[in-house]
Protein backbone atom coordinates (compact mmCIF):
# COMPACT_ATOMS: atom_id res chain seq x y z
CA UNK A 1 0.00 0.00 0.00
CA UNK A 2 1.27 3.49 -1.17
CA UNK A 3 -0.25 7.11 0.53
CA UNK A 4 -0.04 9.86 -1.94
CA UNK A 5 -0.84 13.59 -0.87
CA UNK A 6 -2.51 15.68 -3.66
CA UNK A 7 -0.50 19.48 -3.47
CA UNK A 8 -3.49 21.03 -2.86
CA UNK A 9 -3.37 19.24 0.69
CA UNK A 10 -7.12 18.80 0.66
CA UNK A 11 -7.16 14.85 -0.29
CA UNK A 12 -4.89 11.83 0.46
CA UNK A 13 -4.95 8.84 -1.70
CA UNK A 14 -4.44 5.51 -0.02
CA UNK A 15 -3.32 3.29 -3.05
CA UNK A 16 -3.47 -0.31 -3.37
CA UNK A 17 -2.08 -2.18 -6.26
CA UNK A 18 -1.23 -5.59 -7.71
CA UNK A 19 0.93 -7.06 -10.35
CA UNK A 20 -1.56 -9.93 -12.34
CA UNK A 21 1.12 -11.36 -14.52
CA UNK A 22 4.66 -10.50 -15.28
CA UNK A 23 3.43 -9.62 -18.99
CA UNK A 24 0.04 -6.92 -17.75
CA UNK A 25 0.75 -3.86 -16.14
CA UNK A 26 -0.17 -3.08 -12.41
CA UNK A 27 -3.36 -2.80 -11.52
CA UNK A 28 -4.09 0.04 -9.70
CA UNK A 29 -6.92 0.62 -7.22
CA UNK A 30 -7.91 3.75 -5.38
CA UNK A 31 -9.63 1.84 -2.23
CA UNK A 32 -10.21 5.47 -0.47
CA UNK A 33 -10.44 9.00 -0.93
CA UNK A 34 -9.76 10.52 2.36
CA UNK A 35 -10.79 14.31 2.79
CA UNK A 36 -9.29 15.88 5.49
CA UNK A 37 -11.95 17.71 6.79
CA UNK A 38 -14.96 15.27 5.29
CA UNK A 39 -13.15 12.22 6.51
CA UNK A 40 -13.45 9.28 4.33
CA UNK A 41 -14.93 8.90 0.88
CA UNK A 42 -15.29 5.20 -0.16
CA UNK A 43 -14.76 4.77 -4.10
CA UNK A 44 -12.95 2.04 -6.35
CA UNK A 45 -11.18 3.36 -9.50
CA UNK A 46 -9.06 1.34 -11.81
CA UNK A 47 -6.27 2.03 -13.97
CA UNK A 48 -3.31 0.62 -15.43
CA UNK A 49 0.22 1.47 -14.73
CA UNK A 50 3.79 0.33 -15.83
CA UNK A 51 5.66 2.98 -13.84
CA UNK A 52 5.41 3.22 -10.15
CA UNK A 53 6.39 7.05 -10.55
CA UNK A 54 3.02 7.36 -12.80
CA UNK A 55 1.60 6.98 -9.35
CA UNK A 56 2.93 10.23 -7.87
CA UNK A 57 1.35 11.97 -10.77
CA UNK A 58 -1.71 10.69 -10.29
CA UNK A 59 -3.51 13.00 -8.30
CA UNK A 60 -2.95 15.87 -11.01
CA UNK A 61 -3.32 13.72 -13.14
CA UNK A 62 -6.49 12.20 -12.76
CA UNK A 63 -9.55 14.45 -14.74
CA UNK A 64 -12.29 15.43 -12.11
CA UNK A 65 -14.80 13.98 -14.27
CA UNK A 66 -14.10 10.91 -13.94
CA UNK A 67 -13.55 11.10 -9.99
CA UNK A 68 -17.52 12.03 -10.54
CA UNK A 69 -17.64 9.35 -12.27
CA UNK A 70 -16.57 7.03 -9.85
CA UNK A 71 -18.04 8.22 -6.97
CA UNK A 72 -21.47 7.50 -7.96
CA UNK A 73 -20.99 4.22 -8.82
CA UNK A 74 -24.38 2.59 -7.16
CA UNK A 75 -24.28 -0.71 -4.83
CA UNK A 76 -25.49 -3.36 -7.39
CA UNK A 77 -23.10 -2.68 -9.87
CA UNK A 78 -20.29 -2.62 -7.16
CA UNK A 79 -21.84 -5.92 -5.76
CA UNK A 80 -22.11 -7.40 -9.86
CA UNK A 81 -18.74 -6.20 -10.23
CA UNK A 82 -20.40 -4.44 -13.43
CA UNK A 83 -19.43 -1.06 -15.25
CA UNK A 84 -21.93 1.42 -13.68
CA UNK A 85 -23.00 4.68 -15.78
CA UNK A 86 -23.32 7.05 -12.60
CA UNK A 87 -27.09 8.26 -13.57
CA UNK A 88 -29.27 8.29 -11.04
CA UNK A 89 -31.14 4.69 -12.80
CA UNK A 90 -28.29 3.39 -14.38
CA UNK A 91 -28.24 1.12 -16.96
CA UNK A 92 -27.34 -1.82 -15.33
CA UNK A 93 -30.08 -1.57 -12.72
CA UNK A 94 -32.42 -0.60 -15.11
CA UNK A 95 -32.20 -3.71 -17.09
CA UNK A 96 -32.02 -6.20 -14.27
CA UNK A 97 -34.85 -5.00 -12.83
CA UNK A 98 -32.71 -3.67 -9.34
CA UNK A 99 -33.57 -0.62 -7.69
CA UNK A 100 -30.34 1.80 -8.08
CA UNK A 101 -29.42 2.93 -4.76
CA UNK A 102 -25.82 4.50 -3.66
CA UNK A 103 -24.47 4.03 -0.26
CA UNK A 104 -21.47 5.30 1.56
CA UNK A 105 -21.19 1.72 3.19
CA UNK A 106 -19.14 -0.77 1.44
CA UNK A 107 -20.22 -4.34 2.02
CA UNK A 108 -18.21 -7.97 1.76
CA UNK A 109 -18.98 -9.07 -1.63
CA UNK A 110 -18.51 -13.16 -2.22
CA UNK A 111 -15.77 -14.81 -4.37
CA UNK A 112 -17.26 -15.14 -8.04
CA UNK A 113 -16.20 -18.84 -7.69
CA UNK A 114 -18.21 -19.22 -4.83
CA UNK A 115 -21.70 -17.38 -6.06
CA UNK A 116 -24.17 -19.17 -8.10
CA UNK A 117 -25.75 -17.37 -11.09
CA UNK A 118 -28.01 -14.59 -10.52
CA UNK A 119 -27.36 -15.03 -6.79
CA UNK A 120 -25.94 -11.23 -6.75
CA UNK A 121 -29.02 -10.07 -8.37
CA UNK A 122 -31.16 -11.52 -6.06
CA UNK A 123 -29.41 -10.41 -2.90
CA UNK A 124 -29.07 -6.83 -4.51
CA UNK A 125 -32.98 -6.97 -4.36
CA UNK A 126 -33.03 -8.60 -1.08
CA UNK A 127 -31.26 -5.64 0.48
CA UNK A 128 -33.20 -3.18 -1.19
CA UNK A 129 -36.40 -5.00 0.13
CA UNK A 130 -34.89 -4.23 3.34
CA UNK A 131 -34.09 -0.60 2.99
CA UNK A 132 -37.85 -0.30 2.63
CA UNK A 133 -38.67 -0.52 6.45
CA UNK A 134 -36.02 2.65 6.57
CA UNK A 135 -38.63 5.32 4.28
CA UNK A 136 -40.01 7.59 7.02
CA UNK A 137 -42.93 8.65 4.88
CA UNK A 138 -44.45 4.92 4.66
CA UNK A 139 -44.20 4.14 8.66
CA UNK A 140 -47.54 4.09 11.28
CA UNK A 141 -46.25 7.11 13.98
CA UNK A 142 -47.06 4.92 16.63
CA UNK A 143 -46.01 1.33 15.72
CA UNK A 144 -42.87 1.48 13.26
CA UNK A 145 -43.31 -1.06 10.48
CA UNK A 146 -40.24 -3.83 11.05
CA UNK A 147 -38.97 -6.47 8.27
CA UNK A 148 -41.14 -9.71 8.84
CA UNK A 149 -39.74 -12.89 8.58
CA UNK A 150 -43.13 -14.71 7.26
CA UNK A 151 -42.49 -13.58 3.74
CA UNK A 152 -39.19 -14.14 2.42
CA UNK A 153 -41.05 -14.48 -0.82
CA UNK A 154 -42.99 -12.04 -1.44
CA UNK A 155 -41.76 -11.34 -5.11
CA UNK A 156 -42.68 -14.63 -6.22
CA UNK A 157 -45.91 -14.67 -8.48
CA UNK A 158 -47.20 -17.47 -6.39
CA UNK A 159 -47.37 -14.95 -3.52
CA UNK A 160 -49.67 -12.66 -5.56
CA UNK A 161 -52.02 -15.56 -7.07
CA UNK A 162 -52.80 -16.78 -3.77
CA UNK A 163 -54.49 -13.64 -3.15
CA UNK A 164 -56.69 -13.39 -5.66
CA UNK A 165 -59.55 -15.31 -4.27
CA UNK A 166 -59.72 -12.81 -1.07
CA UNK A 167 -59.39 -9.97 -3.26
CA UNK A 168 -62.93 -11.23 -5.62
CA UNK A 169 -64.15 -12.40 -2.36
CA UNK A 170 -63.32 -9.08 -0.12
CA UNK A 171 -62.10 -6.25 -1.64
CA UNK A 172 -63.51 -6.76 -4.93
CA UNK A 173 -67.28 -5.90 -4.04
CA UNK A 174 -66.40 -2.68 -2.24
CA UNK A 175 -64.04 -1.69 -4.99
CA UNK A 176 -65.63 -2.96 -8.40
CA UNK A 177 -63.63 -1.55 -11.22
CA UNK A 178 -60.81 -3.91 -12.11
CA UNK A 179 -61.98 -7.63 -11.73
CA UNK A 180 -59.82 -10.44 -10.80
CA UNK A 181 -59.04 -12.21 -14.26
CA UNK A 182 -57.20 -8.96 -15.41
CA UNK A 183 -55.22 -8.77 -11.78
CA UNK A 184 -54.17 -12.75 -12.68
CA UNK A 185 -53.45 -11.52 -16.51
CA UNK A 186 -50.93 -8.65 -14.96
CA UNK A 187 -49.36 -10.94 -12.02
CA UNK A 188 -47.94 -13.06 -15.35
CA UNK A 189 -46.78 -10.23 -16.85
CA UNK A 190 -45.57 -8.32 -13.59
CA UNK A 191 -42.28 -9.02 -14.40
CA UNK A 192 -41.46 -7.56 -17.79
CA UNK A 193 -43.47 -4.43 -17.12
CA UNK A 194 -42.64 -2.00 -14.34
CA UNK A 195 -45.92 -0.24 -13.94
CA UNK A 196 -48.09 -3.21 -14.07
CA UNK A 197 -45.79 -4.34 -11.54
CA UNK A 198 -46.76 -1.34 -9.43
CA UNK A 199 -50.33 -2.10 -9.63
CA UNK A 200 -49.78 -5.97 -8.71
CA UNK A 201 -47.54 -4.89 -5.15
CA UNK A 202 -50.41 -2.50 -4.05
CA UNK A 203 -53.34 -4.96 -4.82
CA UNK A 204 -51.37 -7.32 -2.22
CA UNK A 205 -51.01 -4.26 -0.02
CA UNK A 206 -54.94 -3.69 0.18
CA UNK A 207 -56.06 -7.78 -0.03
CA UNK A 208 -53.94 -8.15 2.89
CA UNK A 209 -55.39 -5.22 4.74
CA UNK A 210 -58.65 -5.67 4.48
CA UNK A 211 -58.75 -9.51 5.25
CA UNK A 212 -56.43 -9.91 7.89
CA UNK A 213 -57.95 -11.70 11.45
CA UNK A 214 -54.87 -11.47 13.37
CA UNK A 215 -54.73 -11.03 17.07
CA UNK A 216 -54.42 -7.13 18.32
CA UNK A 217 -50.71 -7.95 19.11
CA UNK A 218 -49.65 -9.25 15.61
CA UNK A 219 -50.99 -6.48 14.05
CA UNK A 220 -47.65 -4.69 13.67
CA UNK A 221 -46.42 -7.67 11.37
CA UNK A 222 -49.27 -7.13 8.60
CA UNK A 223 -48.03 -3.75 8.52
CA UNK A 224 -45.09 -4.32 8.20
CA UNK A 225 -46.00 -6.36 5.29
CA UNK A 226 -48.22 -3.63 3.87
CA UNK A 227 -45.90 -1.15 4.05
CA UNK A 228 -43.22 -3.28 2.21
CA UNK A 229 -45.40 -3.75 -0.43
CA UNK A 230 -46.78 -0.12 -0.56
CA UNK A 231 -43.27 1.14 -0.80
CA UNK A 232 -42.26 -1.11 -3.83
CA UNK A 233 -45.47 -0.28 -5.63
CA UNK A 234 -44.03 3.36 -5.63
CA UNK A 235 -40.72 2.32 -6.75
CA UNK A 236 -41.76 0.70 -9.37
CA UNK A 237 -44.40 3.45 -10.43
CA UNK A 238 -43.37 5.16 -13.48
CA UNK A 239 -43.00 9.08 -13.53
CA UNK A 240 -45.16 10.80 -15.76
CA UNK A 241 -44.24 12.84 -18.52
CA UNK A 242 -45.69 14.82 -21.68
CA UNK A 243 -46.57 11.06 -23.42
CA UNK A 244 -47.45 9.15 -20.69
CA UNK A 245 -50.78 7.85 -21.39
CA UNK A 246 -53.13 6.67 -18.29
CA UNK A 247 -55.34 4.52 -17.93
CA UNK A 248 -58.26 3.01 -15.29
CA UNK A 249 -55.49 1.27 -13.66
CA UNK A 250 -53.32 4.04 -13.07
CA UNK A 251 -56.40 5.37 -11.34
CA UNK A 252 -57.13 2.21 -8.92
CA UNK A 253 -53.40 2.17 -8.12
CA UNK A 254 -53.88 5.32 -6.70
CA UNK A 255 -57.13 5.02 -5.06
CA UNK A 256 -55.57 1.12 -3.64
CA UNK A 257 -52.55 3.62 -2.42
CA UNK A 258 -54.36 5.92 -0.58
CA UNK A 259 -56.48 3.31 1.21
CA UNK A 260 -52.58 1.41 1.87
CA UNK A 261 -51.78 5.19 3.47
CA UNK A 262 -54.56 5.35 5.83
CA UNK A 263 -54.10 1.83 7.27
CA UNK A 264 -50.48 3.21 7.69
CA UNK A 265 -51.44 5.74 9.76
CA UNK A 266 -50.86 8.87 6.74
CA UNK A 267 -54.23 10.01 5.93
CA UNK A 268 -51.72 12.90 4.66
CA UNK A 269 -49.86 11.46 2.42
CA UNK A 270 -53.22 9.30 1.36
CA UNK A 271 -55.28 12.41 0.41
CA UNK A 272 -52.54 13.16 -2.20
CA UNK A 273 -53.26 10.24 -3.85
CA UNK A 274 -56.32 10.53 -4.14
CA UNK A 275 -56.50 14.19 -6.02
CA UNK A 276 -53.89 12.21 -7.89
CA UNK A 277 -56.87 9.68 -8.60
CA UNK A 278 -59.36 12.73 -9.42
CA UNK A 279 -57.10 14.17 -11.73
CA UNK A 280 -56.45 11.20 -13.67
CA UNK A 281 -60.34 10.41 -13.84
CA UNK A 282 -60.63 14.13 -15.28
CA UNK A 283 -57.73 13.01 -18.13
CA UNK A 284 -60.03 10.04 -18.81
CA UNK A 285 -62.98 12.71 -19.16
CA UNK A 286 -64.78 10.56 -16.43
CA UNK A 287 -67.04 13.57 -15.57
CA UNK A 288 -67.73 14.13 -19.66
CA UNK A 289 -71.55 13.09 -20.64
CA UNK A 290 -69.95 13.24 -24.52
CA UNK A 291 -67.05 11.23 -23.44
CA UNK A 292 -68.51 8.50 -21.89
CA UNK A 293 -71.21 8.34 -24.88
CA UNK A 294 -68.86 7.11 -27.13
CA UNK A 295 -67.46 4.29 -25.08
CA UNK A 296 -68.61 0.77 -25.00
CA UNK A 297 -71.31 -0.13 -22.20
CA UNK A 298 -68.53 -1.95 -19.98
CA UNK A 299 -65.89 0.37 -20.43
CA UNK A 300 -67.99 3.33 -19.68
CA UNK A 301 -69.63 1.24 -16.65
CA UNK A 302 -66.11 0.68 -15.40
CA UNK A 303 -64.82 4.59 -15.68
CA UNK A 304 -67.88 5.57 -13.73
CA UNK A 305 -67.74 3.14 -10.85
CA UNK A 306 -64.42 4.65 -10.51
CA UNK A 307 -65.57 8.03 -10.60
CA UNK A 308 -68.44 7.43 -7.57
CA UNK A 309 -65.59 5.61 -5.83
CA UNK A 310 -63.36 8.52 -5.73
CA UNK A 311 -66.40 10.30 -4.61
CA UNK A 312 -67.22 8.08 -2.21
CA UNK A 313 -63.69 8.25 -0.50
CA UNK A 314 -63.40 12.09 -0.79
CA UNK A 315 -66.30 12.68 0.91
CA UNK A 316 -65.62 9.89 3.85
CA UNK A 317 -61.96 12.37 3.85
CA UNK A 318 -63.65 15.31 3.77
CA UNK A 319 -66.10 14.31 7.14
CA UNK A 320 -62.38 12.57 9.05
CA UNK A 321 -60.06 15.08 8.16
CA UNK A 322 -61.45 18.09 7.20
CA UNK A 323 -59.97 18.09 3.91
CA UNK A 324 -61.89 19.72 1.22
CA UNK A 325 -64.01 18.18 -1.51
CA UNK A 326 -63.73 19.04 -5.77
CA UNK A 327 -65.99 16.15 -6.83
CA UNK A 328 -69.92 16.45 -7.48
CA UNK A 329 -71.62 13.53 -7.82
CA UNK A 330 -72.70 12.27 -11.61
CA UNK A 331 -76.05 12.72 -12.72
CA UNK A 332 -76.26 9.08 -12.87
CA UNK A 333 -75.53 5.95 -11.32
CA UNK A 334 -73.28 4.04 -12.81
CA UNK A 335 -74.72 1.86 -15.97
CA UNK A 336 -75.56 -1.75 -15.69
CA UNK A 337 -72.61 -3.94 -16.48
CA UNK A 338 -73.36 -7.40 -17.36
CA UNK A 339 -69.96 -8.59 -16.29
CA UNK A 340 -70.72 -7.70 -12.81
CA UNK A 341 -72.52 -9.72 -10.40
CA UNK A 342 -75.70 -8.44 -9.61
CA UNK A 343 -75.33 -8.38 -5.32
CA UNK A 344 -72.12 -6.28 -5.98
CA UNK A 345 -73.53 -3.93 -8.40
CA UNK A 346 -76.67 -3.29 -5.76
CA UNK A 347 -74.56 -3.24 -2.95
CA UNK A 348 -72.08 -0.42 -4.48
CA UNK A 349 -74.99 1.52 -5.94
CA UNK A 350 -76.30 1.78 -2.14
CA UNK A 351 -72.78 2.96 -0.93
CA UNK A 352 -73.32 5.46 -3.70
CA UNK A 353 -76.65 6.72 -2.13
CA UNK A 354 -75.22 6.53 1.24
CA UNK A 355 -72.62 9.30 0.71
CA UNK A 356 -74.78 11.00 -1.66
CA UNK A 357 -76.85 12.27 1.35
CA UNK A 358 -73.36 13.72 2.05
CA UNK A 359 -74.38 16.88 -0.61
CA UNK A 360 -72.54 20.35 -0.72
CA UNK A 361 -74.52 21.62 1.38
CA UNK A 362 -74.11 19.51 4.27
CA UNK A 363 -70.04 19.43 3.63
CA UNK A 364 -70.74 23.00 4.33
CA UNK A 365 -71.89 22.74 6.88
CA UNK A 366 -69.51 20.20 8.74
CA UNK A 367 -66.19 22.39 7.06
CA UNK A 368 -67.51 25.62 7.85
CA UNK A 369 -69.70 28.12 9.39
CA UNK A 370 -73.07 26.52 11.16
CA UNK A 371 -75.00 29.79 12.17
CA UNK A 372 -77.01 28.89 9.40
CA UNK A 373 -77.96 25.60 9.97
CA UNK A 374 -82.00 25.06 10.81
CA UNK A 375 -84.44 22.66 12.75
CA UNK A 376 -85.70 21.90 9.31
CA UNK A 377 -82.56 21.00 7.90
CA UNK A 378 -81.69 18.54 10.53
CA UNK A 379 -85.19 17.11 10.73
CA UNK A 380 -85.15 16.30 6.80
CA UNK A 381 -81.56 15.07 6.77
CA UNK A 382 -82.13 12.53 9.98
CA UNK A 383 -85.65 11.42 7.79
CA UNK A 384 -83.47 10.83 5.05
CA UNK A 385 -81.08 8.78 6.90
CA UNK A 386 -83.97 7.08 8.23
CA UNK A 387 -85.22 5.56 5.34
CA UNK A 388 -87.35 2.23 6.58
CA UNK A 389 -87.41 1.29 2.81
CA UNK A 390 -83.60 1.52 2.21
CA UNK A 391 -82.91 -0.37 5.63
CA UNK A 392 -85.42 -3.31 4.52
CA UNK A 393 -83.66 -3.75 1.04
CA UNK A 394 -80.14 -3.28 2.18
CA UNK A 395 -81.43 -6.27 4.52
CA UNK A 396 -81.56 -8.75 2.20
CA UNK A 397 -77.68 -8.11 0.67
CA UNK A 398 -75.03 -10.28 1.92
CA UNK A 399 -73.94 -9.25 5.52
CA UNK A 400 -70.73 -8.17 4.63
CA UNK A 401 -72.27 -5.57 2.54
CA UNK A 402 -75.09 -4.92 5.14
CA UNK A 403 -71.96 -4.00 7.55
CA UNK A 404 -70.42 -1.50 5.82
CA UNK A 405 -73.57 0.16 4.22
CA UNK A 406 -75.83 0.25 8.15
CA UNK A 407 -72.90 1.53 9.93
CA UNK A 408 -72.20 3.99 7.98
CA UNK A 409 -76.05 5.47 8.42
CA UNK A 410 -75.39 5.60 11.80
CA UNK A 411 -72.31 7.22 11.47
CA UNK A 412 -73.96 9.91 8.95
CA UNK A 413 -76.54 10.09 12.00
CA UNK A 414 -74.42 10.91 14.80
CA UNK A 415 -72.63 13.53 12.06
CA UNK A 416 -75.69 15.42 11.76
CA UNK A 417 -76.77 15.38 15.64
CA UNK A 418 -73.57 16.88 15.88
CA UNK A 419 -74.07 19.67 13.37
CA UNK A 420 -77.20 20.68 15.45
CA UNK A 421 -75.83 20.19 18.74
CA UNK A 422 -72.97 22.65 17.76
CA UNK A 423 -75.61 25.10 16.60
CA UNK A 424 -77.83 24.46 19.83
CA UNK A 425 -80.75 23.38 18.38
CA UNK A 426 -80.74 19.95 20.44
CA UNK A 427 -83.04 20.18 23.32
CA UNK A 428 -84.16 17.64 26.47
CA UNK A 429 -87.64 17.85 26.02
CA UNK A 430 -87.86 18.19 21.78
CA UNK A 431 -90.87 18.60 20.02
CA UNK A 432 -89.49 15.73 17.31
CA UNK A 433 -87.42 13.21 19.12
CA UNK A 434 -84.92 13.78 15.86
CA UNK A 435 -83.51 17.20 17.95
CA UNK A 436 -83.42 14.96 21.22
CA UNK A 437 -80.08 15.73 23.17
CA UNK A 438 -80.41 11.88 23.57
CA UNK A 439 -81.02 11.02 20.53
CA UNK A 440 -77.47 9.19 20.15
CA UNK A 441 -78.75 6.56 22.66
CA UNK A 442 -81.77 5.15 20.38
CA UNK A 443 -78.67 4.68 17.66
CA UNK A 444 -76.63 2.75 20.52
CA UNK A 445 -79.49 0.25 21.22
CA UNK A 446 -80.34 0.27 17.11
CA UNK A 447 -76.66 -0.50 16.40
CA UNK A 448 -76.03 -2.73 19.44
CA UNK A 449 -79.11 -5.02 17.70
CA UNK A 450 -77.96 -5.21 14.21
CA UNK A 451 -73.94 -5.71 15.49
CA UNK A 452 -74.93 -8.60 17.30
CA UNK A 453 -76.47 -10.56 14.32
CA UNK A 454 -73.09 -9.46 11.99
CA UNK A 455 -69.79 -11.30 12.51
CA UNK A 456 -66.98 -9.82 14.12
CA UNK A 457 -64.86 -10.70 10.73
CA UNK A 458 -66.97 -8.96 8.21
CA UNK A 459 -66.72 -6.00 9.82
CA UNK A 460 -63.49 -5.77 10.67
CA UNK A 461 -62.94 -6.59 6.97
CA UNK A 462 -63.88 -2.68 5.34
CA UNK A 463 -60.18 -1.78 7.38
CA UNK A 464 -59.66 1.61 9.09
CA UNK A 465 -62.60 3.33 7.20
CA UNK A 466 -65.18 1.48 9.49
CA UNK A 467 -63.41 1.45 12.66
CA UNK A 468 -63.11 5.54 12.45
CA UNK A 469 -67.13 5.19 12.33
CA UNK A 470 -67.17 2.78 14.82
CA UNK A 471 -64.98 4.77 17.22
CA UNK A 472 -66.69 8.47 16.28
CA UNK A 473 -70.13 7.02 17.22
CA UNK A 474 -69.38 4.90 20.61
CA UNK A 475 -67.64 8.39 21.71
CA UNK A 476 -70.58 10.39 21.08
CA UNK A 477 -72.72 7.94 22.96
CA UNK A 478 -70.56 8.11 25.93
CA UNK A 479 -70.21 12.15 25.73
CA UNK A 480 -74.41 11.70 25.99
CA UNK A 481 -74.07 9.31 29.10
CA UNK A 482 -71.72 11.66 30.97
CA UNK A 483 -73.51 14.97 30.45
CA UNK A 484 -76.90 14.13 30.56
CA UNK A 485 -78.08 15.30 34.05
CA UNK A 486 -81.26 13.18 34.54
CA UNK A 487 -81.81 9.40 33.26
CA UNK A 488 -84.41 6.88 34.75
CA UNK A 489 -82.66 3.80 36.56
CA UNK A 490 -83.63 1.45 34.31
CA UNK A 491 -82.98 3.03 30.60
CA UNK A 492 -79.69 4.41 32.03
CA UNK A 493 -78.65 0.60 33.14
CA UNK A 494 -79.86 -0.17 29.14
CA UNK A 495 -77.66 2.31 27.86
CA UNK A 496 -74.74 0.89 29.86
CA UNK A 497 -75.07 -1.92 28.41
CA UNK A 498 -75.11 -0.99 25.23
CA UNK A 499 -71.90 1.00 25.75
CA UNK A 500 -70.73 -1.98 27.11
CA UNK A 501 -71.19 -3.77 23.96
CA UNK A 502 -69.63 -1.46 21.92
CA UNK A 503 -66.46 -1.16 24.13
CA UNK A 504 -65.73 -5.26 23.60
CA UNK A 505 -66.99 -4.80 19.83
CA UNK A 506 -64.87 -1.94 18.97
CA UNK A 507 -61.51 -3.11 21.48
CA UNK A 508 -61.46 -6.52 19.70
CA UNK A 509 -60.13 -4.68 16.03
CA UNK A 510 -56.60 -4.57 15.92
CA UNK A 511 -56.47 -1.81 13.60
CA UNK A 512 -57.77 0.68 16.42
CA UNK A 513 -55.33 3.59 16.90
CA UNK A 514 -53.77 4.05 19.92
CA UNK A 515 -55.12 8.09 20.79
CA UNK A 516 -58.55 6.53 19.87
CA UNK A 517 -58.24 3.58 22.54
CA UNK A 518 -57.03 6.74 24.59
CA UNK A 519 -59.86 8.85 24.80
CA UNK A 520 -62.34 6.10 25.08
CA UNK A 521 -60.58 4.29 27.60
CA UNK A 522 -60.79 7.85 29.41
CA UNK A 523 -64.69 8.28 29.04
CA UNK A 524 -65.33 4.90 29.95
CA UNK A 525 -63.60 5.87 33.06
CA UNK A 526 -65.43 8.61 33.64
CA UNK A 527 -68.99 6.89 33.35
CA UNK A 528 -68.01 4.26 36.19
CA UNK A 529 -67.09 7.16 37.97
CA UNK A 530 -70.49 8.74 37.61
CA UNK A 531 -72.62 5.30 38.08
CA UNK A 532 -70.77 3.12 41.02
CA UNK A 533 -73.61 1.73 41.72
CA UNK A 534 -74.38 -0.21 38.73
CA UNK A 535 -73.49 -3.77 38.87
CA UNK A 536 -72.02 -4.35 35.19
CA UNK A 537 -69.76 -0.62 35.58
CA UNK A 538 -66.83 -1.93 36.31
CA UNK A 539 -66.62 -4.40 32.98
CA UNK A 540 -65.50 -0.57 31.91
CA UNK A 541 -62.29 -0.46 33.63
Amino acid sequence: MDIFFHRSTEFVYIVNYAEHSPLSPHKLTISVLVNKNLGIIPQVLEASAVKSSWLHRLPNAMPDSDIRRALRACDPCKRRKVRCNGQTKCQQCTHSGLPCTYTTAQTDRPRKKNSRRGAVIAECRTLSTQRAQKSYILLPRDSPPSIPHSIPSYLNPAFFLDLLGDYEKYVFPMSPVIPAAEVREMIECMSEVPDVASFVYIYAAVTLDLTRSEPVQEASATRDRIAILLTRSLELRPRRDLTSQVGIVDVMACVFTEMACITLRRPDLGFVYLREAISLLYMLNADSEEALANMSQIRRARLQRAYWECFVHERFTALTYNRPSCLGPLNTLPDHDPTLPDDVETCFNYCIENFCLVDRQFLDFWLGDRSQVTTEWIEDKQRQLEDIDWHREVSELPQMQQADLVITRHWLRTLTWQIALSNTLLSSSPASFLLSLSFPLRLSNSLRHFLVTIPRDLVGIHGSGILKKLFEIASTITDVVLHMTHAPGDETVERIHDILFLKRFVYSFAGLQNLWLEILTQKFEMIRQKYPDIKEIDLLR
